[in-house]
């Protein structure tokens, strides 16, 4: 604004005595003060914003650079659609209270349908609520008995990892305990497709229309929600004309049922003697432990921090933690500094002293990283 001020005001001054001469003006404007000056000053605001649309507009007409509304558009001429977020389904394991006895003389525990479950909250405070979708019974003589549940909340953030959900927010007589065992999910819950996804998508999109195989491949699997990282594994895996898409889910690990899903999209796109599998990426256990030396700050809140930082980097689709930061997708190795970057930012940070991994961890093209065991402590720096 301030440029396009005094460039005309610098044009203005430079040509009024000729203008003047000539007759086009009746005097010499006041460019300091009363209505020249204020009709000027209007002028110039209205090229500022005339600018500043032509800056926008021109950057939304290339579709890598769209974003939003203008993305969708550029998406729709090659028939794609912004994927919606999904909730997450899975089973719950429930378990008789202490001094219930799992005796078959002992009547059927009814669980039901609408029961809460719900995590503790997490590093910022959040709680994932989970709600029974039927009636359920814990027969007489059993201690447990699994029920289908799906989150409240639209979104990856209630993919919750093993052992998190341990509450019941609504009761349930006889129900002492529950708990999200590994494998608990059925469907994740999954983001809305961000931008830099949906840019991805069209560019494999004019990709498969000039023939390449692996990108439609790609945006096949890409186009199945909950999908946020696909390998093509094209060089014959298997053998001569085989063909291996690696998936990987919003929760890691992709569950049956998403690569139940990728098939089908896939179904239409195979061509002639290719021999094509839809596999989940092979899992990399990786140990993290560290220990955080702090300055000031509150030791607690700064360990829940972290350590939902380190779960969603693991996690790979949650934006709303890591920002800009990528998680660790299919074939991305695990680096420490990566994990370090949410983490010595956190107020009265000093340093983090690391146990495990010892060193950065190599991931092959078609693994995922999958965090085994995360341990933080705390301790304050003049202690250490």
């Amino acid at each position: 604004m301030e440029q396009i001020r005094t460039e005309l005001y610098a044009r203005m001054e430079a040509v009024q005595d000729e203008y003047a001469a000539q007759g086009w003006l009746p005097q010499r404007l006041s460019l300091n003060k009363g209505i020249a000056r204020g009709l000027i000053e209007l002028f110039a605001w209205g090229l500022w914003q005339l600018y500043q649309l032509l800056e926008q507009v021109h950057g939304q007409a290339v579709p890598l650079s769209a974003s939003g509304d203008w993305l969708d558009i550029h998406a729709e001429q090659v028939g794609l659609a912004r994927k919606e977020a999904t909730r997450a389904r899975g089973r719950i394991l429930f378990t008789r209270a202490p001094g219930v006895s799992g005796v078959t003389e002992k009547p059927n525990l009814r669980i039901p349908a609408g029961r809460i479950v719900r995590t503790r909250p997490d590093g910022r405070g959040d709680v994932y609520r989970y709600v029974t979708l039927a009636d359920a019974v814990l027969p007489a003589g059993s201690d447990t008995v699994e029920v289908e549940v799906r989150a409240e909340e639209y979104g990856a953030a209630a993919n919750a990892a093993p052992g998190q959900v341990v509450e019941l927010a609504t009761p349930v007589p006889g129900v002492g305990a529950v708990t999200n065992r590994v494998g608990w999910l059925i469907e994740e819950g999954a983001n809305a497709e961000p931008d830099a996804m949906l840019r991805t998508r069209y560019a494999l999109a004019w990709r498969e229309q000039a023939g390449v195989t692996a990108a439609a491949y790609a945006a096949a699997a890409l186009s199945v929600p909950g999908v946020v990282g696909v390998y093509i594994a094209d060089q014959h895996p298997r053998g001569e004309g085989t063909v291996d898409v690696i998936v990987q889910g919003a929760a890691g690990l992709p569950t049956e049922q998403l690569l139940e899903a990728v098939r089908v999209a896939l179904a239409g796109r195979i061509r002639i003697n290719h021999d094509v599998q839809v596999k989940a990426p092979t899992p990399v256990e990786v140990d993290v432990a560290m220990r955080i030396e702090l300055l000031t700050g509150d030791p607690t809140a700064t360990e829940q921090a972290a350590r939902s930082w380190v779960e969603a980097l693991f996690r790979g689709d949650r934006p709303d933690i890591t920002g800009d930061v990528p998680g660790f997708g299919i074939g991305a190795d695990v680096v420490r500094d990566r994990m370090a970057a949410g983490i010595v930012t956190l107020p009265g940070v000093k340093r983090i002293v690391w146990t495990a991994p010892t060193a950065d961890v190599d991931i092959p093209p078609h693994g995922l990283a999958s965090l085994r065991n995360l341990t933080i402590t705390t301790a304050w720096a003049e202690e250490a």
